[in-house]
């Protein structure tokens, strides 16, 4: 193998290795979101690697290289297979279990900065979703929407500008509605219950928590990831404190569905993805194919299951909308939290940090 080659293969065992040092720095975090552009990237040396030693035989440096290259893509497959149609399914299908009127859910990050809001309240009313929950909805956007809104009965909004407002509009009763600031006095989780019409009932999470690598107030900084990953743990906690009840918590996690505090959040909560076994089904960035993964989320608790699930392009937005068609065949199934190993001791760790990084940077809302 040439210099160039060597640099590329070190460079990406590093960046696969990297996310495994349990710290929260975005520099560290950040790349848990490109495994599946990493794992590409691993065939470019390895399959290098493998033609020379076909050519030439069996030699030390490239037989290391292709087996610890090779060892790193199949570390970057595992995380990203279960996003296929080759594994089996988390979620059960609705044609096959329920019978009762489903629920279709939307998730849409507006972005905040978008100057389309025409195109997109048209976009977003094609859909005619039961309950819609919008991503950094401001005041203008509000304002924007306005006739959207008037077609849904039920509202609880939180409206602030720099991307962190958010909205549930629903067209089912909603009740319960309450807006909580778990970690950060910037960041709300919005938490309502919804009633079906056949009057069964669900809780229904609206979450988006700070992303690792952005930019402070003073623009010279980067947010880390504990601030994030304490408030979604917080919420599962929250969920596996309350089994009997039905579940749906949707939203931009800033977070994709591989990584530790998603899977520790999944497995403190109990909650279920839908994409598992189905599809891996990229949402940011929208406009760019080549770096896109998966971090807007819908997760479900035992009692749903699933009609369809999508995405959908909105005007002007760099994230994809989801769009899930659910049904609530069994309200009092809940949740079965299935914690490991460490996991109880990872959680209060991760919520410890959290706070206190919250403190640090004076945005604590506790």
């Amino acid at each position: 193998m040439n210099w160039i080659l060597r640099i590329l293969a070190v460079f990406l065992l590093v960046i696969t290795l990297l996310p495994l040092i349990p710290t929260g720095k975005w520099y560290v975090r950040w790349w848990d979101f490109p495994r599946l552009q990493i794992a590409f990237l691993l065939l470019i040396p390895l399959a290098i690697g493998v033609g020379k030693i076909l050519r030439s035989g069996f030699q030390v440096e490239s037989t290391v290289w292709s087996i610890t290259l090779l060892a790193a893509l199949v570390w970057q497959t595992s995380h990203i297979i279960p996003l296929s149609p080759v594994w089996w399914t988390e979620v059960a299908d609705s044609d096959k279990v329920s019978s009762s009127k489903p629920i279709k859910i939307m998730v849409s990050n507006l972005d905040y900065e978008n100057g389309t809001p025409d195109r997109v309240s048209q976009q977003l009313a094609e859909e005619d979703a039961d309950v819609l929950l919008l991503v950094e909805i401001d005041d203008a956007w509000n304002e924007q929407l306005s006739d959207l809104r008037s077609q849904y009965g039920f509202h609880h909004d939180v409206l602030r500008g720099e991307g962190l407002g958010m909205s549930i509009w629903s067209k089912l009763p909603m009740s319960h509605a309450e807006t909580q600031y778990l970690v950060s006095d910037r960041r709300a989780s919005l938490w309502a219950r919804v009633e079906t019409a056949s009057g069964q009932t669900f809780n229904f999470v609206g979450v988006h928590p700070t992303p690792p690598g952005l930019l402070d107030s003073t623009g010279e900084t980067r947010r880390d990831s504990r601030v994030r990953d304490a408030e979604l743990i917080l919420i599962a906690k929250e969920i596996a404190s309350r089994p009997d009840e039905a579940w749906i918590v949707a939203g931009d996690f800033n977070d994709v569905a591989w990584s530790h505090t998603t899977r520790l959040f999944k497995r403190t909560s109990g909650l279920l993805d839908p994409r598992i076994g189905r599809t891996f089904m990229g949402t940011y960035i929208a406009d760019n194919p080549l770096c896109r993964c998966p971090i807007d989320h819908v997760f479900l608790s035992e009692g749903f299951t699933l009609g369809s699930l999508s995405r959908k392009k909105i005007n002007g937005s760099d994230h994809f909308a989801i769009l899930a068609t659910v049904s609530l065949c069994e309200p009092n199934a809940g949740v079965t939290p299935a914690p490991q190993g460490d996991d109880p001791k990872d959680a209060k760790e991760i919520i410890e940090e959290g706070k206190a990084d919250a403190v640090d940077r004076d945005v604590a809302a506790f």
